[in-house]
């Protein structure tokens, strides 16, 4: 072959294998490229799996903390249901104190002159007052002999009388000294019970916050899924409880609309544990007992005792103004709207708002009258 015709062979040839070159090279790197790919969309879903479950794990550890929160805020609400109802007894103690007290001075006044006169010339120094006092430093012997004088000087048909009343002041004064003790614990357990709610709550709120910092589009998102799917549930076990009948159970007070929209007028208003001031703030139970006085019926101050006065409805002949009690033992009470909806003041960093009832956490329904 001549030079020329070598030349014009490499001109045309080298073009070829240029070309099969390059095909062979993308040929060769395809396979390694595709694995590429395959491998970032296995790891994209294996990471998107993986914040999935870490938002679950995150909205179910906040659940618990909620539960633990309630609990403790509950115990707080008890104490002061019970110091409510202690403070009634140390009132009621009193008013007989005071009752059996003018009583007894209208008996020493009846009794000053005879008295008086009974004791004149037996070197007797000491007063009325003091032979009449369960608490003075004449022993009951003397008291007695004493009070026997008056007695047979005035008429009066037996000590008895005299001395029951002495006796009955110093044991209301003992009871009521006891009353007051009590009062002292229980207002020492409500502090307590309020710091630990108080402390459980600010925990509670910087987990919520740094999982929002961390993960705040899922963590929303899933809130919001979970939050249409339990109203989708709700009206769905709304539907179904509409088609049951139940025999003797009793209807809805008349009061229970007025109740409802009491309940109502309070959207958007502050929880605070303990609290029970319309247009400032509410915890669970104060919201239900403002509800129902505006309608005229009082109800215990915290949910246990309310769950545990009221008259239990079952879960699928909810009505309107009925409470809906959660969690055992007993730490959080909303009102049924209908249509699987209540409306509560949920937890702290919350507000008085409707929401879709979570039938599986029911524990029962209680129906005021």
């Amino acid at each position: 072959m001549t030079r020329s015709a070598v030349g014009r062979f490499r001109r045309t040839v080298s073009p070829l294998i240029g070309g099969i070159c390059c095909i062979s090279l993308v040929v060769g790197l395809a396979p390694a490229t595709a694995g590429a790919t395959a491998s970032a969309v296995n790891g994209f879903a294996q990471t998107s799996d993986q914040k999935q479950r870490e938002v679950e794990a995150i909205l179910d550890e906040l659940d618990r903390l909620e539960e633990q929160m309630d609990a403790l805020a509950e115990d707080y609400a008890d104490a002061i249901n019970d110091s409510i109802e202690l403070d009634k007894e140390i009132a009621a103690t009193e008013g007989r104190i005071r009752t059996k007290e003018i009583e007894l001075a209208a008996m020493q006044a009846q009794l000053q002159n005879v008295a008086l006169k009974t004791f004149v010339g037996k070197s007797v120094s000491n007063s009325l007052a003091s032979i009449l006092s369960s608490t003075g430093s004449l022993s009951d012997a003397v008291r007695k002999s004493y009070l026997t004088s008056v007695a047979l000087n005035t008429g009066v048909s037996g000590l008895d009388t005299l001395q029951g009343m002495i006796e009955d002041i110093a044991r209301e004064r003992k009871q009521l000294e006891s009353q007051r003790t009590r009062s002292g614990g229980i207002a020492d357990y409500a502090k307590k019970r309020l710091a630990a709610a108080e402390a459980s709550a600010n925990v509670y709120s910087a987990r919520q916050a740094q999982a929002l910092r961390d993960l705040g589009d899922l963590l929303r998102g899933e809130q919001s899924r979970r939050a249409k799917a339990a109203l989708e549930d709700a009206a769905k076990q709304a539907a179904i409880f509409a088609k049951n009948k139940y025999s003797n159970i009793p209807a809805p007070s008349s009061a229970a609309g007025t109740a409802v929209k009491a309940a109502l007028s309070q959207l958007g208003v502050t929880y605070k544990f303990g609290a029970l001031s319309p247009g400032v703030a509410f915890d669970c139970s104060g919201l239900m007992v403002y509800a129902w006085s505006k309608a005229g019926v009082g109800i215990p101050r915290s949910s246990r005792s309310q769950y545990a006065a009221l008259t239990r409805i079952p879960t699928g002949a909810a009505q309107p103004g009925d409470l809906i009690f959660s969690r055992n033992p007993v730490s959080h009470v909303g009102m049924y709207l209908g249509n699987g909806q209540m409306i509560a003041s949920p937890r702290t960093g919350d507000v008085v708002k409707v929401y879709a009832v979570s039938w599986s956490k029911v524990t029962g329904v209680g129906r005021p009258k």
